[in-house]
């Protein structure tokens, strides 16, 4: 898939104009047009924003990859460790339960990533059933 292409997807998977995207950009329609249809090309620092604004890879963005996700570094996988626990600090702060899992800082992401799964999914039931 060339640029334009996956330019107009991501446009259109987020129910934006290209009049939408071009304010964004602080481009005119017709450039958007023509990014889509590859009359024209963006110059890096529009690819980034357009990559940064649809959390996407230059390359997805470029057609060299499927995969849309960018690759993670080192800090940002602390980052995700800390959201972990912040995450499970405000389900566990109020629930009764929250003694069981004390040491939970101590375990590892996918086990933290495993209860916060559980403990939103006990949530969403709650939520539904306050619904009935």
């Amino acid at each position: 898939m060339k640029f334009g292409d996956r330019l107009k997807l991501l446009r259109l998977e987020n129910n934006m104009t290209q009049e939408e995207l071009g304010n964004l950009l602080s481009k005119s329609k017709n450039n958007i047009s023509q990014y889509e249809t590859g009359k024209r090309e963006p110059d890096l620092e529009t690819l980034k924003i357009i990559s940064n604004y649809f959390k996407v890879s230059l390359d997805y963005l470029l057609g060299n990859s499927d995969d849309p996700l960018p690759v993670r570094d080192v800090d940002q996988d602390l980052h995700d460790e800390h959201d972990y626990n912040e995450e499970l600090d405000a389900f566990l702060k109020d629930d009764e339960m929250s003694s069981m899992f004390y040491d939970y800082k101590n375990w590892s992401e996918e086990e933290k990533r495993n209860l916060l799964n559980i403990l939103k999914g006990q949530e969403a039931l709650r939520q539904m059933n306050k619904k009935k």
